[in-house]
Order: C-alpha cells, then structure tokens, then sequence
C-alpha cells in the first residue's frame, strides 16, 4: 500500500536524468543546483521528451548510473550481509538491484502528472562515510499542496568527492529504508545472499516476460 501510495512521486524523483542517452550527466557541485538540475532534465529531457520508451529507459539508466550512489545504496539495503558476502555476490546483487530499479521505475513515466521541483533548504553535515546534504523540495502542481520531498546526497570520498543521491524522503517516508526493509525481509526468508540473488533473478525475468 505504501509502494502504491508513493509511486507517483517516486516516479517523478527518480526519473531525472541526462540529456541524452550517449552522454554522461555534468552535474554541479552545489546540492540544491544539483537537486535543481536533475529536475529540470528530467523534465524537458525525459518526462515531457517526444521520444521512444526504449530511449527514456536508456535515459533513466544514465541517470541511475551517474546522478545516483547506486553502489552505496545497494551495500545499505542488506544491513549486514554485505560484509559476508563473497565478491562475487556482491557483484551480482549490485547489478540485479540495479536492473530492478531500472524495470520497476522505468515503466512509471506514465504517472507524470506536470509536477515541478522547487528547491526550498539545504543543510549539509559532516559524516564518517562522507558529507552528506538534505536538499528540501516541494514537489507539485501550480495551485495545489506541495508535498515534501527530502534528496540526501553523499559527497563520495573514494569518487573525488562527487555527489550522488542516496535516499529519497517523501513527507518523511525513507525510500532507502523502506527498500532496506524490504531485502533484509528476503535475505531472512531465504537465509542467504544467493537466496536473495535468485529471488531477484526469478523477479526480474518474470517483470521482462510480463513486459513482452
């Protein structure tokens, strides 16, 4: 219920991305104009673009791969699992994650309803595991309420310090703890990194064949 209620906004913040599908995103530095032109990439380039659905998932995947700590998020969402998986585990879960988010956003594009992303605050604050920035939004329509958006981004210390995006909180709903919840509720069901690895495997080839 809580995945249904918040797709839509979902869609929306996490379909920002590159102007082009052969291009890397040349982001800036700043968090709230980071968080500023993401929105307006996405929603020129991919939300409201006259192309294919092929290429704005190819758009979206450029997204996942440059605006977002993709890897960061994948170890946060096993907890500790990560620590004793083998290599060659974490290397397969951190591409099947990556897929599952690509087929289970990438087909949201249709709930796009013309909403716009206006910076409101920013507040940075130093962290072990690298700065981190709470970029506050307001996510709606011209006329109606606003919801609440806060975009969490690391400033990556192994990675020059680039920014990337690392959670997404919709009036204070986690989305990196609610998928943490999520895969740790799998890990334990299936009492391994290979459980969970083929539960993902089965998942993802399922949504394609569904998807024709």
């Amino acid at each position: 219920m809580l995945r249904r209620a918040l797709a839509p906004v979902f869609a929306l913040v996490l379909l920002l991305g590159g102007t082009a599908p052969s291009l890397a995103l040349d982001l800036p530095k700043d968090p709230g104009a980071f968080v500023q032109e993401l929105s307006r990439y996405a929603i020129d380039d991919i939300l409201k673009a006259d192309v294919s659905q092929q290429e704005r998932i190819s758009r979206f995947e450029i997204l996942l791969d440059n605006a977002f700590d993709m890897g960061f998020i994948a170890r946060f969402v096993v907890g500790g699992a990560w620590n004793s998986a083998t290599p060659a585990q974490r290397t397969e879960f951190a591409k099947l994650f990556r897929d599952m988010n690509v087929i289970n956003w990438g087909s949201r594009f249709d709930e796009y309803g013309g909403q716009r992303i206006q910076v409101v605050n920013v507040q940075s604050q130093d962290s072990r595991g690298g700065r981190l920035h709470e970029v506050t939004t307001a996510i709606g329509n011209e006329g109606d309420k606003a919801m609440v958006v806060v975009w969490v981004l690391r400033e990556n210390p192994e990675n020059q310090g680039r920014l990337g995006v690392i959670d997404l909180k919709v009036e204070g709903v986690s989305m990196a703890q609610t998928f943490r919840s999520e895969y740790l509720a799998v890990l334990k069901s299936t009492g391994s990194m290979d459980g969970l690895n083929q539960v993902l495997r089965d998942k993802i080839a399922s949504l394609n064949n569904t998807r024709g």
